[in-house]
């Protein structure tokens, strides 16, 4: 942890929560991972036989993939960054012969893994440009607080309705990944910057943002 610093993890369902304290205690590392295309977060837990994370919210789906979201936040100097938010798509624990020295991973990536869930392909966009594509794209995922920026490729799409019926390829990220590689840009979900007032954090998604975006 950071000198001066404060962590702070939300998690669950919909909208996270604070963690509850016991969880907090259990809490011996986290890790957050920044990608070219896709972010991802590690947690890591000491537990017990009589852990509350064994006997309680292991087995009410606490840490369940997909459904759980997690939001990792660091203040220093009064100043919250959101450091990541994104869901947990693994799990995993590692028992260990000496007491009180197992240990539960939960492993995450950022909010673009709820776009690479159901396989879309043939859905038309009759007549819609490539920007218009990814702004309808992303609009199914407003309710999780996600922001759209998308900047337009230069030369701008233009299509001809009578020449153009456009229809989706695979899932929503890897088809609005393959959009800005044609335009020469890239993908990804920047969390943050701060904690909204509808949902814990709002979240701003880049189609074609900067080519050389580190």
């Amino acid at each position: 942890m950071l000198k001066g610093g404060h962590l702070t993890l939300l998690i669950g369902p919909a909208v996270p929560v604070p963690a509850p304290q016991a969880l907090m205690d259990a809490l011996v590392s986290a890790q957050v991972t920044s990608a070219r295309d896709t972010s991802g977060f590690q947690l890591s837990f000491t537990v017990g036989k009589k852990s509350p994370l064994l006997t309680t919210l292991l087995p009410t789906g606490y840490f369940d993939p997909i459904s759980t979201r997690v939001i990792i936040l660091m203040t220093v100097n009064g100043s919250p960054q959101v450091l990541m938010d994104g869901v947990v798509t693994r799990q995993e624990l590692s028992p260990s012969s000496e007491p009180g020295q197992s240990t539960l991973t939960i492993t995450g990536e950022d909010l673009s893994a709820l776009m690479d869930l159901v396989d879309l392909t043939g859905l038309p966009y009759p007549a819609m440009p490539e920007i218009a594509r990814i702004y309808l794209i992303l609009a199914k995922y407003a309710a999780f607080g996600v922001v759209p920026l998308a900047i337009p490729p230069i030369p701008p799409d233009v299509v001809i309705p009578t020449n153009s019926n456009p229809t989706q390829r695979g899932t929503d990220r890897s088809y609005i990944r393959y959009l800005a590689s044609q335009a020469g840009y890239v993908f990804y979900v920047e969390p943050g910057p701060r904690p909204g007032k509808a949902l814990p954090i709002s979240d701003r998604i880049s189609a074609f943002p900067c080519r050389n975006r580190p």
